[in-house]
């Protein structure tokens, strides 16, 4: 239509033919393994960082809820001054569990202990195959280097 000729790119099988693919050796399969054990680590600390935020989420959130609640009731009871103490202390639950968000750090941990652990088991979804079977060795190597470093950088701090 404009006249261009355009050169398609070759497929990656024909990018080099001198190209050896590395095959799976002991070396490449102990180097999966210590990924694997270190996706599952992270994904046990995520978890354990998940519930740490979700206890502090509720430890914060639910006397916001229960204070006033209390309050109402008891302000027929108590001097107007322990009512205020009981609405300021409900305040500072409300602002602490704003300012730290706890609830979406929990989320976020949640997240990423499920990350890691799907890339673990996609760890043990390539090595349960055999050898001649499985991904090249130095494909996949590189596949989990990205995907490990795409978590790494992403996460939050645990």
């Amino acid at each position: 239509m404009l006249g261009i000729d355009i050169e398609l790119t070759p497929t990656s099988s024909e990018d080099d033919p001198e190209r050896r693919e590395i095959l799976w050796r002991s070396k490449a399969e102990d180097l999966v393994n210590r990924i694997r054990g270190g996706s599952d680590a992270q994904s046990r600390k995520h978890e354990k960082a998940a519930w740490k935020a979700r206890r502090l989420y509720q430890l914060f959130g639910l006397p916001t809820v229960i204070i006033p609640l209390a309050g109402s009731v008891a302000a027929q009871f108590l001097p107007e001054v322990a009512v205020s103490a009981m609405m300021l202390a409900s305040g500072v639950c409300a602002g602490v569990n704003a300012f730290l968000n706890y609830g979406q750090k929990a989320q976020m941990h949640f997240e990423y202990s499920a990350r890691w652990a799907e890339l673990g088991s996609s760890v043990d979804f390539e090595m349960v195959k055999p050898r001649a079977d499985r991904t090249q060795a130095d494909v996949f190597l590189e596949r989990l280097r990205n995907r490990t470093a795409a978590l790494r950088s992403a996460a939050p701090p645990v």
